[in-house]
């Protein structure tokens, strides 16, 4: 007889409640053990340290991330069992921040085998990063907000979208979300010359952040689906389909609005986009609840995004040039 499928855990389900002590300990005395190890092991690229070293500092940086995973987890887990009991239309899943600090420790992990690749793709050299280790590079993180999504908000429940994801006149959010898309980026870009020149003037020069690194370097049958399909379709479901829909129901439609557009901002590791991002992430919740569905943010975003990659393309390749 063929075995019986084994459904994955209800975290949400137990009666029973967790300490609260166990998660912050954990988290924080991970956080402080890996981020030692991982100073010590730079130091050491460095030569400011020992070569000997490098064994025990490796450790003490994996049980550091095991620490902060499990102790992340545990959170999470926690927080999804007091939350249980709210009515529907509250969100009673764990906090957004939590959720995305752990999508952050999932990526990274699966990025440690890479690392050779990071750095050639850091030093510019894109010729030494590997097929893999460019999917990974650019996928990881979203991948990870995904699975993070799924198994913490959506198999539980945690959230009744008052708006359905995707709604009804599909064709017309699509459309909606190109047009404005099209808008986004003629804003997106001037906002982010006007950085380029106020940075210049205060003597800091914008610093290319890893998806202009990544458009410059890489192979474009790699680049374009992981920044116009992966990056938009992951990054939607979380900012918001989650983050967003969240903050609404438990703080208010301001505190949506920013908080979400701001938790955006700051994933993208780039001080001269960080306004322009945090301007689409506004327009993004907007268009959302505009059009109630949430293939209207996945469209504009997408095409913000080819739009910038088309033009990186064009730049690399000669067929379009800046002026000096």
């Amino acid at each position: 007889m063929p075995e019986a499928a084994v459904a994955p855990p209800d975290f949400a389900a137990a009666n029973t409640r967790l300490p609260a002590w166990p998660g912050p300990v954990l988290t924080i005395f991970g956080f402080a053990l890996g981020a030692g190890g991982a100073v010590g092991l730079a130091l050491i690229a460095e030569r400011a340290v020992r070569a000997q070293a490098q064994p025990a500092l490796i450790g003490i940086a994996a049980v550091g991330v095991v620490m902060l995973l499990v102790g992340l987890v545990y959170e999470l887990i926690r927080q999804l069992r007091k939350r249980r009991s709210l009515s529907p239309d509250r969100y009673r899943g764990p906090a957004v921040v939590l959720l995305l600090a752990l999508a952050f420790v999932l990526g990274s992990i699966v990025q440690i085998p890479f690392t050779a690749d990071a750095l050639a793709l850091l030093s510019d050299e894109g010729g030494g990063v590997t097929l893999v280790g460019s999917i990974v590079l650019l996928t990881s993180l979203q991948v990870a907000l995904v699975g993070v999504t799924w198994l913490f908000v959506a198999r539980p429940r945690a959230i009744a979208f008052a708006m359905p994801l995707l709604g009804t006149g599909r064709l017309r959010a699509l459309g909606a979300g190109m047009g404005w898309g099209v808008l986004a980026w003629i804003v997106a870009s001037a906002v982010t010359f006007l950085m380029v020149v106020l940075l210049e003037r205060v003597g800091l020069p914008p610093v290319p952040g890893p998806a202009e690194q990544a458009i410059d370097a890489l192979e474009p049958w790699i680049v374009v689906p992981a920044i116009v399909v992966v990056a938009p379709i992951a990054e939607e479901l979380f900012f918001r389909g989650v983050a967003f829909n969240a903050w609404l129901r438990e703080r208010g439609r301001r505190f949506a609005y920013i908080g979400s557009a701001a938790l955006f901002a700051t994933i993208h590791v780039s001080l001269v986009s960080l306004l322009p991002i945090f301007l689409l992430g506004l327009a993004l919740a907007w268009v959302y609840r505009r059009t109630g569905s949430l293939l209207a943010p996945i469209a504009m975003h997408a095409t913000v995004n080819g739009i910038s990659v088309a033009f990186a393309l064009l730049i690399r390749y000669g067929v379009i040039s800046l002026p000096a």
